[in-house]
């Protein structure tokens, strides 16, 4: 369930975001956590196999980008005072989570910066942070300062998303990308990017606006928005990964796992069937003899002409979407100011 996304903007910040405020904002809400060991033994225990890698990991460099458009939605929908700094949280507790659980899934041996956690504790003990993370931000909505019927509204967008980004996990994992047809690819990898990254970024703007108490036509706005603007970054992160020498072992990783990407779709759509199944054949014998650079070299020569323009089309056209539904404010103004900030970073 996982996105990769630079986030290098201005604009409105949450109470808590940026490299280690995350996991500032873990160690601090840790001693208040009821029902733990009472004994000093247990707590031992506890810190060294689950808050001590769970604070490690998340201290590790991050631009809080699901964080920033909690802001801005809570903002942009009528926000007043100051945003909850839980509420901006919640989101990147889930994305944690998710990043532990695909690295799993992944094989992965590296994340933001140092070893995959499962490398470093065993997948056994990551998993249970994992899923600890997985449950933790639900028991934290009901401590948000805002009315009974937002708090349930929050915890039922919660609830939607983990079920729609497991859904969409099981599309990514179910089969490798040569054991389908081209025209099955640009589907698959649509419907899994909206699924997984789509719908993690909607939660980030649905609970700004509903924390904001904005209109159901406003939630909903702010969702497809958020929707909108998660494929668009996958789009981005599956297509830089290949196209940028810098991120070519996410690429390598994609191959590997044969991983239906936006790469495949651009392939797909872009070749003849008889040219995208060669295609397809020859990155499979390649990967099997540990020769993934040489697929990445051949699909990278099919997709170098529209490169990363379908991806930049669609952060536009997410952007003109929320235009065209809010009035001019600056709440709007530091939103797209962002956006035209994280589509630049990634180059």
């Amino acid at each position: 369930m996982k996105s990769r996304v630079v986030h290098k903007g201005g604009g409105n910040r949450p109470a808590a975001q940026g490299p280690g405020d995350l996991a500032d904002f873990v160690a601090r809400r840790l001693p208040s956590i009821g029902g733990g060991p009472a004994t000093a033994a247990g707590e031992a225990l506890l810190q060294h196999s689950l808050y001590g890698p769970l604070l490690e990991f998340l201290a590790r460099p991050s631009k809080g980008l699901r964080a920033q458009l909690v802001c801005h939605a809570w903002r942009l929908c009528g926000g007043h005072g100051e945003l909850p700094g839980t509420l901006a949280m919640l989101p990147e507790l889930l994305h944690g989570a998710s990043l532990i659980v695909d690295d799993i899934q992944d094989g992965a041996d590296c994340r933001r910066g140092g070893p995959a956690l499962h490398r470093v504790i065993g997948v056994g003990p990551a998993l249970n942070v994992a899923n600890w993370l997985y449950f933790w931000p639900q028991a934290l909505v009901d401590e948000l300062p805002l009315s009974a019927a937002r708090r349930r509204r929050c915890t039922q967008l919660i609830t939607n998303t983990l079920l729609d980004c497991h859904r969409g996990q099981a599309l990514d994992l179910g089969v490798a990308v040569w054991d389908l047809s081209p025209e099955q690819v640009p589907v698959l990898v649509h419907e899994q990017s909206r699924l997984k990254t789509g719908r993690l970024t909607a939660l980030c703007t649905g609970l700004g606006a509903v924390a904001a108490g904005a209109r159901p036509a406003q939630v909903d706005a702010m969702l497809a928005f958020g929707e909108r603007v998660g494929i668009a970054l996958q789009m981005l992160d599956d297509l830089t990964a290949l196209l940028v020498p810098a991120r070519q072992a996410k690429a390598g990783e994609d191959l590997r796992s044969g991983r239906s990407t936006w790469a495949w779709a651009l392939a797909a759509q872009g070749c003849t069937g008889e040219r995208y199944r060669a295609l397809a054949r020859y990155a499979r014998v390649a990967v099997r003899r540990g020769q993934w650079q040489a697929a990445a070299r051949v699909l990278r020569g099919v997709i170098k002409a529209p490169g990363c323009r379908p991806a930049q089309q669609a952060l536009a056209a997410a952007a003109e979407q929320v235009r065209g539904q809010f009035p001019a404010s600056p709440a709007l103004a530091a939103l797209l100011h962002d956006l035209a900030s994280l589509e630049r970073a990634y180059g």
